[in-house]
This record gives C-alpha cells, structure tokens and sequence, in this order.
C-alpha cells in the first residue's frame, strides 16, 4: 500500500481538474458523479473521476464503486477514531494514468498504485483532541484510491473488490489521522486498528 504523500495538491477539492470530455475513440461510461456522506460530525466528498472516461478495457465491465457505501465507511472511521469536531474530507476514485501522475509527482514513483493519502492539516493529525468551538470545520485531508488496481490486488488475494477497497478506504483515513507503518510496531498498531475498523463498518 502507499505511504502517505505530502500535504497539499487536494487542498482545494472543488477546484480539482475536472474530468475531460472523451478523446476520439474512448468508451463513455457514465456522467461524473459526486456525494456527500455524512457520519456524525464528518463530511466525506466522493467523488468518481473515472466516470466520462474509459475506466476498463475494451470488451470489460467498468468497475462499479459504491459511493455512499466508501463515503460512510471513511466517515465512520474518521468518527471512531476520535474526530469530534465538525470535520470534512475527500475521497476520489481515479483511473490508472492519474493515480500514476500524483504518485510520480509527491512520491517519486511513476506508476499506478492503490491508494495515497493526502493530510490538508497538521491539526488534522490532532482532530481527536481538538472540541467544536464554533470555528470552520477541520480539512482532515483527501484519499486517493485506484480502483483498477484494487480489482488486480484483490484477484492476486483471492477476495472480493469490495473487500479490497474497503481496506484501502480504511487505510487511507487512518494515514490522515497520523497513522503510519514505517516501523514495526506501528505497522503492526496500524494492521490492528485496520481490523477492527473493518469488522465494525465494512457491511455492505
């Protein structure tokens, strides 16, 4: 899974690139879609930059993604994990070729991964601790997941997609929120707080 990239490029969600028409000779799937989920004090902003573009190869069914089901799930763990204060975060589902872009420009690293989170805070690492004063709301940040590249994950594993990007869903919240697995003991607290997360919310 990715390491979490440096704050910054999803800081302004609604002013992300939008999703250009089709090139001659791309398959159109669907219109751009967007939601707002809400769980407790958290907002979530799903969004499907796929959709308008081919997001699977010729003669293949596009990868379908719950909107409201991975906004609730990010949400929900945003919750759990102690954020009280009204907060809001994105979660954006992107194709291959993007995912690929913003890994090569704050990872060094070319090529198409799961996912990459995005802190828009350093308060967002302390949102646990920190009470509704009647302020705007904390910018938690933004997580990026490829589902293509879930569907492939989750072949070689022998689960089902939805499993596959609920972990990534999971995975990439808890980076917000401060977690990481540099070291071994923290991959490990991080792997356990993952489950539980998991077993709690991830229902279809």
């Amino acid at each position: 899974m990715s390491e979490e990239a440096p704050a910054d490029p999803l800081c302004d969600r609604g002013q992300r690139r939008a999703v250009d028409g089709p090139e001659a000779g791309e398959h159109v799937v669907a219109p751009q879609r967007r939601r707002s989920v809400m769980h407790g004090p958290v907002t979530v902003d799903v969004i499907d930059e796929r959709a308008g573009r081919r997001s699977a190869p010729e003669g293949h069914a596009p990868t379908v993604v719950d909107l409201d089901r991975w906004g609730r799930l990010a949400a929900a763990t945003a919750h759990d994990e102690g954020v009280r204060c009204p907060a809001e975060m994105g979660l954006t589902f992107v194709d291959e070729a993007e995912i690929a872009e913003l890994a090569g420009t704050w990872l060094g690293s070319p090529h198409p991964t799961d996912v990459l989170a995005f802190p828009l805070e350093a308060s967002s690492r302390r949102g646990n601790h920190r009470t509704d004063d009647g302020g705007p709301p904390l910018l938690i940040g933004d997580v990026v997941v490829c589902p293509s590249v879930a569907a492939r994950q989750a072949d070689e594993a022998g689960r089902p997609l939805s499993d596959e990007l609920a972990l990534l869903v999971v995975h990439g919240v808890l980076h917000l929120l401060g977690h990481d697995h540099a070291g071994h003991l923290e991959a490990r607290r991080m792997e356990r707080r993952t489950r539980a997360l998991l077993a709690q919310h991830n229902r279809a």
